[in-house]
C-alpha cells in the first residue's frame, strides 16, 4: 500500500507543477487587469460619478492623470431643470422573499444584471475543479483514513474519536483563517476558488460523522447527547455555510448524507440514523431560506426521500416507527419549507398550481404509499395515514397553489386501505359490516378500526375541499377544478377501495347506505356551490362536480345492493335522471357524467351479456332481458333527446350510440332465447335464428337510412354500415355455407310452402331489396347495389331451395339425387324470375329492377347451356332451349321497343322558303 501511494504522489508531482505554472501566467495578467480596473474606479470616486456612468477602464500603459479642466468639468455636478419631476417609485407587491428568489431566476431579471464574462477552461481547470475534487477527495481520505485504522486496529475508539473530532477542527479553522485571508487580499475580480467552503464543508462533514460514530457505534454518549451534539454541529454548517457561500452548502449535504454509509457496524440503529439525518437536512433547509437557495432545499428533500426508500427496504417491520417517524418528520420540513412558505402570501387570482411544491406533496405521497407495503399492525398503520392525510388536507386549505394535496391526500389514504390487510376478517364475517341489533356478532377491532379510518379520511379530504371552495371565488379554474375533483373522486374512490376489501365485491346492504349518505351529502354541496355562482361563474364547475359525484354514488350504492339486470337497469335510469337534471339546472358538467354512466353500463354488457350469469328462465320476450337491454335503450334514448335540446354534442351522439347498441342487442338475443331454450350463449344456430338475425340487422340499417334521411348524422350513417356489415357475414357465413340445408343436412321445419326458408331466405331478401329502394337517395351507389346485391343472393336461395323441398321434401341435402324434372323447373323459374323483374322495371321505368332481372336471365342462361344440355333429355332439354331463346327474343324486342320510344328521331333539315317577288 505503502508504495502504491508513494508511485502516485510522483506522479501527481508533474502534473502539480504544471498546473501551479499556468495558475500563475493566468493570475498575473487578470492581476493587471484588476489593476487598470481600480485605477478607473479612483478617478471616478474623484470625479464625484456614480459607478454606473463610469466608462470601461483603459489598459493600463494608456491610463492618464486627468487635467485640470477635466476635473473640474467632472467634479461639477449637472444641474437639472427646475420643473423636473422625479418618478414616484412602483410599489411592489408584498411577496415573500422565498417567491421573490424564484422570480429573479426569470429571463427578464437576468437579462437586468450584465453577465459576467465566462471562465475560460484553464481558468475553470487550474482555479475551480482543481479545488473542488480536492476537497471531495481530502474528505473521503479522512473517512478512509478511519475506516482503514479501525479495520487494522492501530487505534482504540477513544483515538478514533478524537482524531476525528481534531480533523474537523483543523478543517474548519483552515477554511476560516483562508477566508479571512482571501478579504483581506480584496481579489473581488476573480472568480471564488472556494478554497475556504471546501475545507469547511470537509470539517463539517467530519463533525457529523463522529458525533454520528460516537453515539451508534462506540456508545459513548446518550441520544440525548447525539441530539445536543448533532444541532450544533448543524448551527456551526448554517454558520459557516453564510459564510462561505453555495460550495460548503452543496459539499457539506452531499457529506452529510453519504456519511452514515461509509460507517457500517453490526447492529444497525434506525432510530440513531433518523435522528441524524433530521439535523443536517433540517440546517440545509435553513440555510437555503436565509440565502434563498432554493437549489438547497430541494436537494435536501430529493435526499431525505431517497433515505427514507433506503428505511424501508433495508429495515425490517420491527424497525417500522422509525422510518414512519423519519417519513413524517422529513415532510414536515419539506412542505413547511418548499410548498408553505414559498406560497404564503399569494393573491387568489394568481394561485396557479405551483409546479415544484406538487412535486415535493407528490414525492413524499409515494413515499407514504411505499411505506404502507411494511408489516404494520391496524394501530400504527391508522395512525401514520391519518397524519399524512391530515398534513396533505391542511397544507391544500392552506395554500392554495397545492389545491392538488387534497387529491393526493385521499391517494394517501387509498394506498393505506387497499394495502390494509383487513380482507380475513370482513370473509369471516360478512354480515357484520355495521354493528347489528341485540344478539348480533361485535365487528372485529381490525375491522372496525379499517372503517373508522375511511370514514374520516374521506370526510377529510372532502370537507376541506369543500369549505376552500365556498371561500375561493377568485380562485383560478384549475384551482378549482383541482379542489372540485378531490372533493367528489376522493371519497368515492376510498369508497370503493373500502367495498373492494371489505365485501369483495359482494351485495352489501351497509354499503349501499353509505354511498346513498355520500349521495346526499354531495347533493347538499352542490346546493351550496349553486348559491355561490352569482359571486363568480367558474364556481359551476364545482356545482356540476357535486351533482356528478351524487349520481355517482346512486350507481354505487345501486351497484352494492342490487344484482341481476336491476343494477343496469338502475344505472340506465340515473343517466336519464342526470340528464334531466342537467337540463332543469343547467348544469352542463352532468352531459359528461350521462356519457360516463353509459359507457360503465356498456361495460358492465360486455363484462356479462346475460345480465344474470345465465339464468334468464324460458319465457320469451317477458324475461329479464326486457328490462336489462329495453329500459338502457328507452333510457339513453330519452338522455339523448334532453341533451340535444342544448345542442348536439359527442355526448348526444354516445348517448343516441347506446340506444342503439341495446335495441338491437335487446332483439338479437331475445330471438336467440326464443329460439335456443332460453340459452343466449349457445354456441350452435340454426337456419331460423340467422334468418332472423340478418331481418333485423336489414331492418336496423332500414331505420338509421331513414332517420340520417331526415338529419345528416355520423351515428346513423356509421350505424348503418355496422348493420349492412353484419348482415353480409352472417348470410354469406352462416344462411350459405354453415346453416345451409343443402349443406347441414337439417331438415327444413315447416310444410313445403310456408316453412322455415320464407324466415331464413324470403323475408331477409326483402328487407335487403327495401333498403335497397330507401336507400337510393342519400347513400352512395355502392351501398344501394350491395343492399340489391345481397337481397338478390338471398332471394335466389329462397327460391333454389324452396323448389328442391317441393321435390325432395324436408331433407334437401346435396348428395339427394336430382331429377330432370326439378332441374327444368330451376330454370323456368329462373327466366320467369327474370322476366317479371323485367316488367316491373320496364313498366315503373325502375332501373334497379331491370338490372336485377338481367341477373337472373344470366343465371338461366347459364344454367341452360352447362347444366341442362348436360344433364336433361328429350323434351325437357328442348323446351328449356325453346323457353330460353323465346325470352331472349323477346326481351331483346322489348328493349328495342323502350330504346325507339326513349331516343329522340333525326330531325329533317328546314327547306328555305323563296321570298315573294316584289
Amino acid at each position: 500500500m505503502e508504495w502504491v501511494l508513494l508511485g502516485l504522489l510522483i506522479l501527481a508531482l508533474p502534473i502539480m507543477t504544471i498546473a501551479s505554472f499556468v495558475m500563475a501566467l493566468g493570475l498575473r495578467q487578470r492581476t493587471r487587469v484588476l489593476e487598470a480596473k481600480v485605477e478607473g474606479l479612483e478617478r471616478a470616486l474623484i470625479s464625484g460619478l456614480p459607478q454606473s456612468h463610469t466608462a470601461a477602464a483603459p489598459p493600463p500603459e494608456q491610463l492618464e492623470p486627468p487635467s485640470e479642466d477635466e476635473a473640474e468639468t467632472l467634479g461639477s455636478p449637472t444641474e437639472e431643470p427646475a420643473d423636473a419631476v422625479t418618478p414616484e417609485p412602483t410599489p411592489e407587491p408584498d411577496i415573500p422573499e422565498w417567491a421573490q428568489a424564484a422570480r429573479e431566476d426569470t429571463p427578464d431579471a437576468a437579462e437586468a444584471v450584465p453577465a459576467a464574462p465566462r471562465p475560460g477552461l484553464e481558468e475553470r481547470l487550474g482555479s475551480r475543479w482543481a479545488v473542488w475534487v480536492g476537497g471531495v477527495a481530502l474528505a473521503l481520505g479522512g473517512f478512509l483514513l478511519v475506516r482503514f485504522s479501525v479495520e487494522q486496529g492501530y487505534f482504540g475508539p477513544g483515538m478514533r474519536v478524537m482524531g476525528a473530532a481534531l480533523l474537523a477542527l483543523v478543517l474548519v479553522a483552515a477554511g476560516e483563517w483562508f477566508r479571512r485571508r482571501e478579504r483581506g487580499a480584496a481579489f473581488a475580480g476573480i472568480p471564488s476558488a472556494h478554497v475556504p467552503s471546501v475545507l469547511t464543508a470537509a470539517g463539517t462533514a467530519t463533525a457529523f460523522a463522529t458525533v454520528y460514530a460516537s453515539y451508534a457505534l462506540y456508545d459513548f454518549i446518550s441520544p440525548a447527547t447525539a441530539f445536543v451534539l448533532l444541532g450544533l454541529v448543524s448551527l456551526a454548517t448554517l454558520t459557516a455555510s453564510v459564510l462561505h457561500g453555495p460550495a460548503l452548502a452543496a459539499l457539506g449535504l452531499l457529506a452529510a448524507l453519504v456519511s452514515p454509509l461509509l460507517v457500517s457496524t453490526d447492529e444497525p440503529e434506525p432510530w440513531a440514523l433518523v435522528i441524524y439525518l433530521l439535523f443536517p437536512v433540517a440546517a440545509s433547509y435553513a440555510l437555503a431560506r436565509f440565502r434563498l437557495w432554493k437549489w438547497l432545499a430541494v436537494s435536501a428533500a430529493l435526499g431525505a426521500a431517497l433515505w427514507g426508500g433506503f428505511l424501508i427496504l433495508a429495515f425490517s417491520a420491527g424497525h417500522a416507527p422509525a422510518l414512519l417517524t423519519h417519513i413524517v418528520l422529513q415532510a414536515l420540513l419539506a412542505i413547511a419549507l418548499l410548498v408553505v412558505d414559498p406560497n404564503r402570501g399569494v393573491e387568489e387570482e394568481r394561485a396557479n398550481p405551483d409546479p415544484l411544491g406538487l412535486g415535493v406533496l407528490a414525492l413524499f405521497a409515494g413515499l407514504a404509499g411505499l411505506a404502507m407495503t411494511v408489516s404494520l399492525d391496524g394501530g400504527t398503520r391508522a395512525l401514520f395515514g391519518g397524519i399524512m392525510v391530515g398534513v396533505y388536507v391542511a397544507t391544500a386549505v392552506r395554500i392554495a397553489p397545492a389545491a392538488a394535496g387534497a387529491a393526493l391526500a385521499a391517494a394517501i389514504a387509498g394506498a393505506t386501505l387497499f394495502l390494509w390487510p383487513v380482507a380475513r376478517e370482513a370473509r369471516a364475517e360478512p354480515q357484520n359490516v355495521l354493528p347489528g341489533g341485540a344478539g348480533s356478532i361485535p365487528m372485529p377491532e381490525t375491522l372496525s378500526l379499517y372503517l373508522t379510518f375511511a370514514i374520516g379520511s374521506g370526510a377529510a379530504v372532502a370537507l376541506g375541499s369543500l369549505w376552500r371552495l365556498l371561500r375561493g371565488a377568485r380562485l383560478p379554474f384549475v384551482t378549482i377544478a383541482s379542489y372540485a375533483g378531490a372533493a367528489t373522486v376522493g371519497p368515492l374512490a376510498l369508497l370503493v377501495i373500502a367495498y373492494w376489501r371489505v365485501a369483495g365485491f359482494d351485495k352489501s346492504i351497509p354499503f349501499a347506505l353509505v354511498a346513498a349518505g355520500l349521495g346526499l351529502a354531495a347533493t347538499y354541496a352542490a346546493r351550496l356551490m349553486r348559491t355561490r355562482e352569482a359571486e363568480a361563474p367558474v364556481l359551476a364547475l364545482g356545482t356540476g362536480a357535486f351533482a356528478a359525484a351524487a349520481v355517482a354514488a346512486l350507481a354505487l350504492g345501486l351497484t352494492f345492493a342490487l344484482d341481476k339486470g336491476m343494477l343496469t337497469v338502475a344505472f340506465a335510469l340515473a343517466a336519464l335522471g342526470t340528464a334531466w337534471v342537467g337540463w332543469l339546472c343547467r348544469i352542463p358538467a352532468l352531459r359528461y357524467v350521462v356519457g360516463a354512466i353509459g359507457l360503465l353500463v356498456l361495460g358492465r354488457v360486455i363484462w356479462d351479456p346475460t345480465l344474470t350469469g345465465g339464468d334468464l328462465g324460458t319465457t320469451p320476450i317477458l324475461n329479464w332481458l326486457l328490462w336489462g337491454y329495453g329500459v338502457p335503450a328507452v333510457s339513453f334514448g330519452l338522455a339523448a333527446v334532453i341533451l340535444a335540446r342544448h345542442g348536439r354534442d359527442a355526448i348526444t351522439q354516445l348517448c343516441e350510440s347506446l340506444s342503439i347498441v341495446f335495441a338491437a342487442l335487446l332483439v338479437f338475443f331475445q330471438i336467440r332465447h326464443a329460439l335456443n331454450g332460453g340459452d343466449v350463449l349457445k354456441e350452435s344456430s340454426s337456419l331460423v335464428e340467422a334468418g332472423l338475425m340478418v331481418t333485423s340487422s336489414l331492418l336496423f340499417s332500414l331505420v338509421m337510412v331513414r332517420f340520417d334521411a331526415r338529419r345528416r348524422d355520423p351515428v346513423y350513417r356509421v350505424a348503418s354500415l355496422l348493420f349492412g356489415a353484419f348482415s353480409l357475414a352472417v348470410s354469406f357465413g352462416l344462411l350459405a355455407v354453415v346453416d345451409n340445408p343443402a349443406f347441414s343436412g337439417d331438415a327444413i321445419p315447416g310444410g313445403a310452402i310456408f316453412n322455415g326458408l320464407l324466415l331464413g331466405y324470403l323475408i331477409p331478401a326483402l328487407a335487403a331489396f327495401a333498403v335497397a329502394w330507401y336507400a337510393r337517395p342519400n347513400r352512395p351507389a355502392w351501398y344501394v347495389y350491395t343492399a340489391a346485391g345481397l337481397g338478390l343472393f338471398l332471394h335466389l336461395l329462397y327460391m333454389l331451395l324452396e323448389i328442391r323441398r317441393l321435390f325432395q321434401g324436408p331433407v334437401v341435402s346435396l348428395w339427394r339425387m336430382t331429377g330432370e324434372t326439378e332441374l327444368w323447373v330451376y330454370s323456368l323459374a329462373l327466366i320467369a324470375m327474370g322476366v317479371l323483374l323485367l316488367a316491373i322495371g320496364l313498366l315503373w321505368n325502375l332501373r334497379l329492377a331491370r338490372l336485377l332481372s338481367g341477373a337472373y336471365i344470366l343465371a338461366a342462361v347459364l344454367k341452360v347451356f352447362l347444366v341442362d344440355l348436360a344433364n336433361l333429355e328429350g323434351a325437357l332439354r328442348a323446351l328449356s332451349f325453346i323457353g330460353l331463346g323465346l325470352v331472349l327474343v323477346g326481351i331483346g324486342l322489348a328493349y328495342q321497343k323502350l330504346l325507339l320510344r326513349t331516343r329522340p328521331g333525326p330531325q329533317r333539315p328546314r327547306t328555305p322558303i323563296a321570298a315573294p317577288p316584289q
